[in-house]
């Protein structure tokens, strides 16, 4: 459930949260940063990232805190505010700021706390640190601030009236609402809605009558104030009124013709707010189709239903007082066991009443079901000449019908958009999500194999077959006189062409090099570019990755510095055994037909959370945190 508006009451020590349907949760009690979803105690401040109200308190001077929508959404306005405010201060610099003694702190001590805490280092830059630390950081604050520590949350629940013509909102109708034994006169809003019922009684009466062409007053709907949001569609024809009681709250009908839903890929760049612009939607609206739960979160490559529902997204499911893991798996079809490993929840008796659970049914098994291995790799498709010519290679445009205009008699053309922007990466994504952290030896598609190389994954690196076979099943040119060489893009100079700067989708070699003369081995290893991290370093996609923590390798999104070494380690090199190396970044390819699109982007790439796109949209089952020694190819 997501909140969009959030009140606090000040006397009571309670924070008043509103989700979109009007259900209430109240937090009453325990730390102020439990309280206001805010781990860090972050002051309000204009356009403040996931803010969904403000709260004024007197400690003893006036202060006036962020109230976030998630303790996720104040975790990244705290990380957010560290690296944009304090990113050339040190631990000790930072908290004479964060924390300074006007306001009653002890900024030295709170600095050897969460130096203690994080094991960073005295003379160390916030913006020098790498994501372990940083995050270490970041709960060392959350900790110092009170914990998180829990007071007591109760649901208010309400009921939603909206009146209808049948084809859309009816404004200015008036009713007489009488709840309990006080009765008040309402007009629906432009939108055809009452004001929000809200349950603060359980077993209170709720009646709604209205006065009919008679002068008498007929009784339209009529209910009981319960443990569940209701919302009721009042369907008028002339002065009678049809009620029926809807799953989830409904929205206003579209005028004109109403568009088909269509599948978009988010690209480099995109936020839901520029999506829902040009889909001539809003960004609410594909967020509840999506499942999405943070409106400011989405990934590259992530596949959006726009003008519908996307049956293939995670479903996120907030838990209501008396839920248990059983009922939540019966009520969606799914395994307790499936629920409380995607979630890692290490006892299914314990949920808590607002925990937000995600629920996969397509990668888990549904009740009664098991998975089951492949037998034989499936054999690689063969790709015509004709499908070769740059002229024809993944335009995927697709021509929109029109959407009506609220203001207009007629409909709102819609442009083709052309999503050409690195088709492979959607394959990478597809196995990445297939796989879920999957160690290389229990991976049953040998990449090798599928582009007819050799080798197995358990004992030849297959960093450069998992880009070629990517590249292959997106029918682009792939390297058949290099298919194993982590070197392919920079020896098949027919093929694929060196670029400047790295863009969404780009192949990203590195080299390895010996210690003692810096002798390049004829090593390295190769990434597909994603993203860049809040320290400015690449987001690599890729096979073979994620060291010993991961199985000793799988396909996962993983840290690399385009300017420092990213790997130290020993491999025998020319006959010579435990010979000292270490691998660096060298140079940025993509395909040659690929080279105009590339010249011509102007998307930024994203800037994303490793382990964030590796847990929450590649659903790994391994949370280990990722390190920055993650290469392969060795």
């Amino acid at each position: 459930m997501r909140f969009i508006n959030a009140i606090y009451h000040a006397s009571t020590k309670t924070v008043e949260y509103e989700s979109s349907s009007g259900t209430r949760l109240l937090k009453t009690g325990g730390s102020l940063n439990w309280r206001f979803n805010n781990p860090g105690n972050l002051i309000s401040v204009k356009n403040q990232q996931g803010k969904i109200g403000v709260g004024v308190v007197y400690n003893p001077g006036k202060h006036s805190f962020a109230i976030f929508s998630s303790i996720e959404a104040g975790d990244n306005a705290k990380r957010s505010l560290l690296k944009r405010k304090y990113n050339d201060y040190t631990i000790p610099e930072m908290m004479e700021k964060y924390a300074p003694w006007s306001d009653g702190n002890n900024p030295e001590a709170y600095a050897d706390f969460i130096m203690s805490e994080s094991g960073v280092a005295k003379g160390e830059k916030v913006g020098d640190l790498d994501d372990t630390k940083f995050s270490k950081v970041i709960k060392a604050i959350s900790k110092k601030e009170g914990g998180l520590k829990p007071g007591t949350e109760k649901w208010v629940y309400v009921t939603n009236v909206t009146v209808s013509d049948g084809s859309r909102p009816v404004a200015d109708v008036p009713f007489k609402v009488t709840l309990g034994s006080t009765s008040y006169e309402w007009k629906t809003d432009a939108y055809g809605k009452l004001k929000t019922i809200i349950h603060t009684k359980q077993g209170m009466a709720i009646v709604v009558k209205y006065m009919n062409s008679a002068g008498k007053e007929d009784v339209v709907y009529s209910g009981v104030a319960g443990d569940e949001t209701k919302n009721i569609l009042l369907t008028r024809k002339f002065s009678q009124f049809s009620a029926k009681t809807l799953s989830e709250t409904p929205e206003a009908p579209r005028e004109k013709s109403t568009q088909k839903p269509i599948e978009y890929i988010v690209m480099s760049g995109d936020t839901l707010s520029k999506i829902a612009e040009r889909y001539k939607s809003n960004a609410d609206e594909i967020a509840k189709n999506n499942n999405i739960k943070d409106v400011s979160k989405i990934f590259p490559g992530q596949h959006l239903t726009i003008y519908g529902v996307n049956a293939n997204s995670h479903s996120i499911y907030t838990v209501a007082p008396g839920d248990t893991l059983a009922k939540i798996a019966e009520k969606n079809g799914v395994n307790v066991e499936d629920i409380a490993r995607q979630n890692n929840i290490s006892d299914p008796n314990k949920i808590y009443p607002g925990q937000s659970i995600s629920i996969d049914k397509n990668g888990s098994n549904t009740a009664g079901e098991t998975k089951k291995s492949a037998v034989n790799p499936p054999t690689s498709k063969k790709v015509s000449k004709q499908q070769k010519k740059n002229s024809e290679i993944n335009t995927h445009k697709k021509a929109l019908e029109p959407v009506g205009g609220k203001n207009s008699g007629n409909p709102i053309a819609l442009l083709p958009h052309d999503q050409r922007e690195a088709p492979w990466m959607a394959v990478a994504i597809k196995a990445a999500k297939k796989w879920k952290g999957t160690g290389e030896k229990s991976i049953e598609d040998n990449y090798h194999y599928l582009i007819n190389a050799k080798g197995s994954l358990s004992n030849t690196a297959w960093c450069a077959s998992f880009v070629n076979y990517c590249l292959k099943e997106s029918s682009y040119d792939y390297s058949k006189s290099y298919p194993q060489s982590s070197q392919f893009p920079a020896y098949d100079k027919v093929k694929f062409v060196e670029i400047d700067k790295p863009v969404y989708g780009a192949l990203m070699v590195f080299r390895t090099y010996t210690n003692s003369g810096d002798r390049f081995t004829g090593n390295g290893h190769v990434s597909l570019v994603y993203g860049k991290t809040i320290h400015g370093d690449i987001a690599g996609l890729g096979g073979n990755q994620g060291g010993s923590k991961f199985g000793g390798g799988t396909i996962k999104l993983s840290i690399y510095s385009t300017t420092k070494v990213v790997s130290r380690f020993r491999m025998t090199v020319k006959e010579e055994r435990n010979v000292p190396v270490y691998q660096k970044f060298f140079r940025f390819y993509v395909p040659v037909v690929y080279k105009n699109y590339a010249k011509e982007s102007s998307a930024e790439l994203m800037v994303v959370d490793v382990d964030d796109v590796n847990n929450n949209l590649f659903c790994f089952d391994n949370k280990e945190i990722s390190s920055r020694d993650e290469g392969g190819g060795r």
